[in-house]
Order: C-alpha cells, then sequence, then structure tokens
C-alpha cells in the first residue's frame, strides 16, 4: 500500500503543480457573492471487491458540492462525502469517504472528475470490530438532466494494515458504482 500511496500521491501532485503554474488558485471561494454550492445527493449503488472475501453488494449515499475551501484555476473541485456498506461471507465494511474531484465538463451536461480521498473504514467479522483509517484514488462521470443526476464511479481504497478478526491484515478494496441522484 505504501508504494501505491507514493504513486497516487506523486501524480496528483504533478497535477496539481500544472494547473497552478497555469492560473491562480482561489481560496475560500464561498466567500465570493458568485459562489453556488450545486449540491447533489444521490443513492449509490454497486459492486465492492474487498481483498478478503469475494465481491459483492455496496448501497450507500453521497453528498456532492462545490468546494468551499479551494477553487483551482480551471476546472472545479467537488466534495463528495459518502457513506455505504458492504455484507458478504460474514464479512461486513462500512466506510465514511470524503472524495475531492478534480472535474472538467466534457460537454454541457457530462463532468468527469479524479482525485485522492481520504476515509473511516469499520470492519466486523465474527462479531469481531476493527476500525482502520483509509485513503483513496478514484473517478467520476456524471451526467446532469435537470434536476437528474446520473453518475458512474470507480475507485480504489487502501486501510490501515491493521489485524481483522485475528487473521486478516486490513481490508482494502475495489468499488464500482453507478449513483442516481438530485442536483440542488
Amino acid at each position: 500500500m505504501q508504494r501505491s500511496l507514493y504513486s497516487i500521491i506523486l501524480g496528483f501532485g504533478l497535477v496539481a503543480s500544472g494547473s497552478a503554474v497555469a492560473g491562480e488558485w482561489k481560496a475560500f471561494p464561498v466567500r465570493d457573492a458568485d459562489y453556488k454550492p450545486e449540491m447533489t445527493l444521490s443513492l449509490v449503488g454497486g459492486n465492492m471487491n474487498p481483498s478478503h472475501v469475494a465481491s459483492g453488494s455496496y448501497v450507500g449515499a453521497e453528498l456532492a458540492f462545490n468546494c468551499i475551501a479551494i477553487q483551482p484555476p480551471t476546472g472545479i473541485i467537488r466534495s463528495k462525502v459518502s457513506l455505504g456498506s458492504f455484507d458478504k461471507n460474514g464479512m461486513k465494511i462500512t466506510t465514511f469517504e470524503v472524495n475531492p474531484r478534480w472535474t472538467t465538463h466534457l460537454s454541457d451536461n457530462l463532468t468527469f472528475g479524479i482525485g485522492p480521498g481520504i476515509g473511516y473504514v469499520k470492519t466486523d467479522m465474527a462479531g469481531q470490530t476493527t476500525n482502520m483509517a483509509a485513503l483513496q484514488a478514484g473517478v467520476d462521470l456524471d451526467y446532469r438532466i435537470g434536476a437528474l443526476n446520473l453518475g458512474l464511479g470507480a475507485r480504489w481504497q487502501g486501510t490501515q494494515n491493521k489485524l481483522v478478526n485475528n487473521t486478516l491484515r486490513g481490508a482494502d478494496n475495489t468499488l464500482i458504482q453507478a449513483k442516481l441522484g438530485i442536483n440542488f
């Protein structure tokens, strides 16, 4: 996980430094009179593939909005906060994630986003609970049709290497998800 983490950080650092050179970053855009949060609340469903059990269904919710802390000179940072769960073969995983995505328009209603994230993962296996910090990297496509939002996303999540059920280490996983949401 450590090598993957360094690669992710290096990659995002190169992208950010390229954008920073291209123009001026804006701190706390929420203070501007023209700031619009463009909130989207979505139901999420998909397929999670954890490292220690077979893949299975994932369900959750996501709240996305334009970042209040910083905006790049090109594109926009969308903050995506999500809560979801997985339960298969005796392993329950609950994730809470914060995933900022640098987002750009591919067309008027279609956006592409990419970015890192941090999270909290709770596993429950055979009655033993383990809590772990997590790092993510992911991509999203979102399509707006008026108040309706349709989305697809994929992300990799690496967790702390803690013992789960005294036998397994960590709960690294990948997630492919579809989203159905409402734009506010």
